[in-house]
């Protein structure tokens, strides 16, 4: 009878494990296609520079700000991976973009000019896909965190060398 309580507990080990390590790989998965889909919105910034140019008064001061956040996200790409690290730039990146594309709904050419707009459109596309991945990332590191929480508080952490994600 012990034996198969013994068994028991180390097949219900084992299969937490697993689990451990298949939610670790479902958020590194999950964190990469949130970092390549910010890059794919940003790297649209240059676009609507170009586009703008004709049309915007103070062109290079209204860009200004955003182009020193590309360039600073540039440099990020080479030694900062995680969400966590890169989320304050994309969050002013963001609000940048929030404050170009309310001087450019000011100018009524703009709006009119079908590569603005179109360009506009799958920027906000891909903020809606990010906010929606960004929502599933959430709920999965907080249980994944609790789990780690409970291995910790368990004998497994000896066993297991996983540590908690930061939480944007």
């Amino acid at each position: 009878m012990t034996y198969y309580a013994l068994l028991i507990f180390i097949i219900i080990f084992i299969l937490f494990v697993l689990f451990l390590f298949l939610l670790k790989r479902k958020i590194n998965k999950l964190e990469s296609k949130i970092l390549f889909k910010f890059e794919e919105k940003n790297n649209q910034i240059p676009s609507i520079y170009e586009i703008t140019k004709g049309y915007l008064n103070k062109h290079d001061e209204i860009f200004k700000e955003i182009l020193i956040l590309k360039k600073k996200d540039f440099s990020e790409n080479l030694f900062l991976r995680t969400i966590s690290e890169k989320t304050k730039t994309y969050k002013l990146i963001h609000n940048e973009l929030n404050f170009i594309f309310r001087v450019c709904n000011k100018h009524p050419k703009i709006n009119k000019n079908a590569k603005f707009l179109f360009i506009k459109d799958n920027i906000i596309e891909k903020s809606s896909d990010i906010w929606d991945n960004l929502i599933i990332y959430k709920k999965i590191t907080t249980q994944f965190n609790r789990m780690i929480i409970f291995k910790n508080l368990t004998i497994i952490w000896l066993l297991i060398p996983i540590n908690k994600i930061k939480l944007l």
